[in-house]
C-alpha cells in the first residue's frame, strides 16, 4: 500500500475509533437534565388521525379573548424528528378579522437533534426573512417579570386556488428554555449545552417555543404586540416553574 494512503487510512480509522468513544461516553456518563416546560398527558394526533404523542407539553387551553383548539403534528415533522420528541401545538382564535396565532412547543428528549436553528427551518419552508430582533416582553404577576424573545419579520409567496401566486407576510417569535436557563439565542443555547455536558455531565433538555401569526405587510408591530399579549398570558402555564437564570 502506498505509504501516504496508509497514513490517510489509519488517522481516518483513529478518528471513526475516537468518535464511537466519545458517543458511547456521552452515552454512559451524560444525564439528561429536567425539561423547562410543563408535560402533560394529553395526546396529539397527526395530520393522518394516527396518534403522534400520548404526552404533549401544556399549551393552555383558555386564554382571555382568545377560544384555541389542538393542531395536528405533521407528518413531515414526525418523519424527520426523533421519536423520543415531545410536542405541544394550538391555535389562539381573537375573532374573525384576526388571524389565528399559532403556537408550537418542540421538547428534545435523550436524542439532541430535536431542535434545529429557525432560520432553516423557516426558510426551509419557504419564508424569507426580512428582520430579525430581539425584544422583551413584559409577563405581569411572573416572578421574572418579562421574557427575551427573538422577532422575526417574514415574507413568502404561495399560490391560491385559482393559480395566482400572492406575497403573505408573518411574524414569528421564539425562544428557548431548559431548567434554569432561558435563551432567545440558538447559539447561546447551543453553547450552554457543550458547557453543561462538560462541567456537569448533564445535557439540558431544551425546549424550542415559538408563536407564529400571518400580517397586513406594514402591520408587523401591531402582530407582534397582539402576539406579545397572548405570551404574556400564556408563559407562566408553559414554562414548568418560574426561572430565574438568563443566557
Amino acid at each position: 500500500m502506498n505509504p501516504r494512503i496508509a497514513v490517510i487510512t489509519i488517522t481516518a480509522l483513529t478518528l471513526m475509533v475516537a468518535s464511537a468513544g466519545s458517543l458511547r461516553w456521552l452515552k454512559d456518563r451524560v444525564r439528561m437534565g429536567e425539561p423547562g416546560v410543563r408535560i402533560v398527558g394529553l395526546p396529539l394526533l397527526s395530520e393522518s388521525g394516527g396518534l403522534a404523542t400520548s404526552n404533549s407539553v401544556s399549551l393552555p387551553a383558555s386564554l382571555p379573548g382568545y377560544r384555541s383548539q389542538l393542531d395536528a403534528i405533521p407528518e413531515l415533522e414526525l418523519s424527520f424528528l426523533p421519536p423520543d420528541t415531545t410536542f405541544g401545538r394550538r391555535s389562539y382564535y381573537g375573532g374573525a378579522s384576526m388571524p389565528p396565532i399559532s403556537a408550537s412547543v418542540v421538547l428534545m428528549g435523550a436524542d439532541r437533534t430535536s431542535i434545529h436553528r429557525p432560520e432553516y427551518c423557516m426558510t426551509g419552508i419557504g419564508w424569507q426573512i426580512l428582520s430579525q430582533t430581539v425584544r422583551s416582553i413584559e409577563v405581569p404577576g411572573w416572578a421574572p417579570g418579562s421574557l427575551e424573545v427573538q422577532r422575526f419579520d417574514m415574507t413568502r409567496s404561495v399560490e391560491r386556488d385559482d393559480g395566482r401566486r400572492v406575497t403573505i407576510n408573518g411574524v414569528y417569535v421564539f425562544w428557548f428554555v431548559a431548567d434554569g436557563i432561558r435563551t432567545a439565542s440558538h447559539s447561546a443555547r447551543q453553547w450552554q449545552m457543550v458547557q453543561d455536558i462538560l462541567s456537569k455531565g448533564r445535557s439540558p433538555r431544551w425546549a424550542y417555543i415559538s408563536f407564529f401569526s400571518l400580517s397586513e405587510p406594514g402591520d408587523e408591530d401591531v402582530t407582534f404586540e397582539r402576539i406579545s399579549r397572548l405570551i404574556g398570558t400564556a408563559v407562566p402555564s408553559i414554562e414548568r416553574e418560574p426561572q430565574t437564570a438568563s443566557r
